[in-house]
């Protein structure tokens, strides 16, 4: 008989957190009505707080350290100051009511001028985006017109950097350790043998849509078929997918794939020296590695889902993290 108990709706670092309380004797207190965005932890006396969505899930990072990574124009300017290699990244801000206050050029105005003669394809995202909202491939300036149209309805700042063809690969870091690697490889549509690839996009479109991320561009969704040689209102072929560039984040569509706990030395290197001079104690590096070419730094991430562990079935990874982190967490509390 098939369960009728109501899925459990809460963010999974809250579940993996609770599991791993019940798990150490600890004690999991929720202090958001059951919604698992507020939540403390409680042993030998001693509480840290934790959260999720908005809240840093992970107690040893600080505030500040916190807050400029979640800003990648900030984080491109210190990891340039610290010489680690990443990629260049240009700030400009959509919004014009605090104008006043920057230094002139860098206001949309200064990137449409830029645009009109740029070499492209480019990428773009919002300085503060998350789980690859709006994180796109421009391919004309005509593109980037249209890219700022729409992420001006929900961001004030974006940055735009070199699109660099390579490798992608996302390095957990812990503790100044490197505790696993996998590959972010853009995800896409799969044929079901019925649909058209028409219909199976907009599916996804609504799927992202109603998880609050932006949909796939017409211009993506071109260049998928135009490189499966396939058009839009073909009936899709059951197993055969079509790729959809820039989706590489799990929320997104992306897959994760060649996990190991064998972090490759280039990619530990770089990956522990950026979290160091953010100031982290837990972050997930995203890093382009160019073939042949040494890596560069794409993005830090201070506050990573376990999320991906669970989707390639590596939940007792996550457990046994999140135990670490929670146990050197409650050593250090008041």
């Amino acid at each position: 008989m098939q369960s009728m108990a109501a899925p459990d709706r809460t963010p999974f670092n809250t579940r993996l957190v609770r599991t791993v309380c019940q798990r150490q004797g600890w004690q999991f207190l929720d202090l958001d009505g059951g919604e698992g965005y507020l939540f403390a932890v409680e042993a030998g006396g001693r509480r840290v707080h934790c959260g999720s969505g908005a809240i840093c899930a992970y107690p040893g990072n600080s505030a500040t350290a916190y807050t400029i990574a979640r800003d990648k124009a900030f984080t491109a300017a210190m990891l340039a100051e610290a010489g680690l290699p990443h990629l260049p990244t240009s700030l400009y801000f959509l919004e014009t009511t605090r104008r006043h206050l920057r230094a002139p050029g860098r206001e949309r105005a200064d990137l449409e001028q830029w645009g009109a003669t740029a070499s492209y394809p480019v990428f773009a995202k919002p300085n503060r985006g998350a789980h690859g909202d709006l994180a796109e491939q421009i391919r004309d300036h005509d593109g980037l017109l249209d890219y700022l149209d729409r992420a001006a309805r929900t961001y004030d700042q974006v940055v735009v950097q070199p699109y660099v063809e390579a490798a992608e690969f996302r390095v957990l870091v812990v503790a100044g350790e490197a505790r696993f690697q996998y590959q972010k490889v853009s995800g896409g549509l799969v044929g079901d043998g019925q649909s058209s690839w028409r219909e199976l996009l907009e599916s996804l479109n609504r799927n992202l849509q109603d998880n609050a991320l932006s949909p796939v561009t017409g211009t993506d969704f071109a260049a998928g078929l135009e490189a499966r040689g396939q058009g839009a209102d073909d009936i899709s072929e059951a197993g055969v997918s079509v790729l959809l560039p820039g989706r590489g984040n799990l929320a997104t569509g992306g897959q994760a794939v060649g996990f190991t706990t064998d972090v490759d030395p280039d990619l530990s290197g770089l990956a522990v020296g950026a979290t160091k001079v953010l100031g982290l104690d837990v972050a997930g590096v995203d890093l382009l590695r160019p073939a042949p070419g040494a890596p560069v730094v794409l993005e830090v991430n201070a506050n990573p889902s376990f999320a991906s562990l669970e989707s390639i079935g590596e939940h007792a990874v996550a457990e046994a993290l999140w135990t670490d982190i929670l146990a050197r967490a409650l050593a250090a509390a008041p």
